[in-house]
């Protein structure tokens, strides 16, 4: 077993917040200063994988033991369960999960694409989706079978997040459609559904991507009818 070692640190106030956050907020008037010595050496592991916790821009967080207790980074475990994190400077709050006022910097639906299969792309519904429980969705997108769509990120957004469905008036539809995530060529996210499978809720980070490509494979759409959509798709800072 690999053995911890011993270290000192700079740590400003509430050490869950700022070490595990890896988060760049200036608000930080309430903090108070203290050096304290500490542990290294932790691995993490999640199901069974080790993680390599990391800050917003990549680089490697430490992971450290003080007083009997072992503290992790927000970030990183926020990642391997899929949920989103934000902090919030004014009243010194993490959030992870779903925020009651929390919304993406950018739906999907309000970004221009940079490049797509011809005439099929993604684009945002002209009304409301309904998915096969029956939940509607305000921010809605429908594509065409097989195609696929490419957006320039340039490094501006943490995360994507939605919900993938199978559309209510085709819930019996046993065809399948897939949808696939690329950061930079790299597959990052992928789900299929038909015909008695839930919607699939997904959030994906994209730290430092610059080009994301989404992929609508399978059966999407029937004569211009949507059987499968994403909802609720938007872009975090």
């Amino acid at each position: 077993m690999k053995r911890m070692q011993k270290a000192k640190y700079f740590l400003s106030g509430i050490l869950c917040t700022l070490m595990l956050l890896a988060l760049t907020e200036p608000a930080l008037g309430a903090l108070v200063g203290k050096t304290i010595q500490v542990y290294t050496g932790v691995n993490v592991y999640v199901d069974d994988v080790k993680i390599e916790p990391q800050d917003e821009h990549g680089n490697p967080v430490e992971v450290f033991s003080y007083n009997g207790t072992t503290y992790l980074p927000v970030r990183a475990l926020s990642k391997a369960f899929g949920k989103p994190i934000q902090w919030e400077g004014k009243t010194l709050s993490v959030y992870v999960g779903k925020h009651s006022s929390d919304k993406p910097a950018v739906w999907l639906e309000n970004l221009d694409y940079f490049d797509s299969d011809g005439y099929k792309h993604l684009e945002k519904t002209k009304r409301e989706m309904k998915d096969n429980l029956g939940n509607t969705y305000e921010h809605s997108l429908y594509s065409y079978n097989d195609s696929y769509t490419v957006y320039k990120l340039n490094g501006q957004y943490s995360a994507i997040s939605g919900i993938f469905f199978k559309t209510y008036n085709y819930r019996s539809d046993d065809r399948t459609a897939s949808l696939k995530i690329y950061g930079d060529n790299d597959l990052l996210y992928s789900a299929s559904v038909t015909a008695g499978v839930d919607p699939v809720e997904f959030y994906v980070d994209l730290t430092g991507v610059l080009e994301l490509k989404i992929c609508c494979d399978g059966s999407w759409e029937s004569y211009g009818d949507s059987k499968a959509g994403i909802g609720n798709c938007g872009l975090w800072a």
